[in-house]
């Protein structure tokens, strides 16, 4: 809706009242029965020890297992038993050439399709039911009570969604979507110019949580600590970020400037691993979430696998994140009282941000592949002020028509003041640790 011809010549307090069907909708469909049965048990698991965890999880392993041998033919054809070592590692080409193959024919009601480049900027599309929104949400919702948000409280958004058209030159730059007690800010938008404008419209709404992308919050904190000052809101309890990767330094950074404490979600379209982080600001992994295999990738880092718990209708086991993590020393324990095991370190999604002529700054930029097909990999690179470049490494049906929907998605949300080029290449570098980052700036 929000990147439609008549939302964007609408009025604001008609795109108000767009944003607010929209968001009752979703709710309608994420937050029924179901979601309600999860958020339960998943409040409830928190609590258990890493006994019953361990037990519980082994459990819905083997159910995820069988069902997947059953009624998922790409499965049944390579698995006679429902044992985990003995299902073949996915990753993201694997899922992508066996398509509708992966989908269960046990599967009941509706299928929703998405699609996401994630990390190494390779779209891949995938589907899921109604049950698997309604657990995904359920989780998503212990972390922000983690946070300190609380059903009906207000809270504030500012990720990728095209509040306003990335060519808008005055604010406001935010819209109130009534229906979910929140305020939507652009991404696209901030700049040294507009900061103390964002700041403002967060000041006066004064938010009990901000859900941000660690690049736009961090813009504002680093603008407010140029300028000496604090954020000023006086109900903000706690800020989530996720999508990219939170550093130390950012971190520090942001709860200073905001004076509250920065919590962080790492997880993934494929929904095969989570971690979340607990009030004593740890990062713990969500064992109750998926079961997750950790695959050593040298200098004490390993590599996500996961086997996600949640989607029956499109399951994916043994699926190769591509992210790295640092495991806290064995056996350490958390104050919070929660079993998950620890996480030291999380090193996935280390992109940059994108500059722009007129001072704005826009990070996380994955948005621009999505619904796009025919790609196998992609990057975002600026080498100039005054220009963007688009690496597509395409597979054979990236045609002209694939070809102009990136560059529209792009302008759509980069605005007309810089050159966008695209060129196709058979091969995109790599940076440290064989990582791929999906934006990279050399300003």
């Amino acid at each position: 809706m929000l990147g439609t011809f008549g939302y964007r010549r609408s009025p604001v307090w008609a795109q108000e009242l767009m944003l607010a069907a929209k968001s009752s909708v979703r709710s309608a469909l994420r937050e029924g029965r179901a979601f309600e049965s999860e958020l339960a048990a998943a409040e409830s698991r928190q609590w258990w020890s890493g006994a019953e965890l361990q037990a519980w999880q082994m459990r819905r392993l083997h159910e995820v297992l069988e069902s997947a041998m059953r009624h998922v033919p790409w499965y049944r054809e390579r698995c006679s038993e429902a044992e985990l070592a003995k299902f073949p590692l996915l990753d993201k080409n694997t899922v992508r050439a066996a398509g509708t193959a992966l989908i269960s024919h046990a599967r009941r009601g509706p299928l929703f399709s998405g699609s996401t480049s994630g990390t190494t900027g390779t779209p891949l599309h995938l589907h899921q039911d109604l049950a698997a929104i309604a657990r995904e949400n359920a989780f998503v919702w212990r972390q922000l009570a983690w946070a300190g948000l609380y059903r009906g409280a207000r809270r504030a958004w500012l990720r990728g969604d095209m509040i306003v058209p990335a060519a808008q030159r005055e604010t406001p730059y935010w819209r109130v979507n009534r229906a979910d007690h929140m305020l939507m800010l652009s991404s696209y938008h901030l700049s040294a110019q507009s900061a103390p404008a964002y700041l403002a419209a967060l000041e006066r709404y004064d938010p009990v949580l901000i859900q941000a992308y660690p690049s736009s919050i961090g813009f504002l904190a680093a603008w407010l600590q140029a300028e000496g000052r604090r954020y000023r809101g006086a109900a903000l309890r706690g800020i989530v970020t996720s999508s990219e990767t939170l550093t130390d330094a950012a971190r520090r950074e942001i709860a200073s400037a905001f004076g509250c404490r920065v919590y962080d979600w790492y997880g993934q379209f494929e929904r095969v691993a989570a971690i979340g982080t607990c009030e004593q600001g740890r990062h713990h992994l969500l064992t109750d979430y998926s079961y997750v295999e950790l695959l050593p990738a040298g200098e004490g880092l390993y590599e996500l696998v996961g086997t996600g718990f949640g989607n029956l209708a499109q399951p994916l086991v043994r699926y190769r994140c591509g992210d790295l993590v640092r495991p806290a020393p064995a056996g350490e324990r958390c104050h919070c009282g929660r079993a998950f095991p620890l996480i030291a370190e999380v090193l996935g999604r280390i992109d940059d941000a994108v500059r722009l002529p007129d001072g704005r700054s826009i990070g996380r930029l994955d948005h621009i592949f999505k619904g796009v097909h025919g790609i196998l990999e992609a990057q975002l690179r600026q080498d100039r002020p005054e220009a963007i470049e688009i690496l597509v490494v395409p597979a054979p049906d990236f045609d002209r028509r694939q070809r102009d929907l990136v560059l529209a998605n792009a302008r759509e949300r980069l605005g007309g003041e810089i050159t966008i080029e695209l060129r196709c290449v058979e091969h995109i570098a790599r940076g440290a640790q064989g990582k791929f980052k999906g934006v990279v700036c050399n300003l």
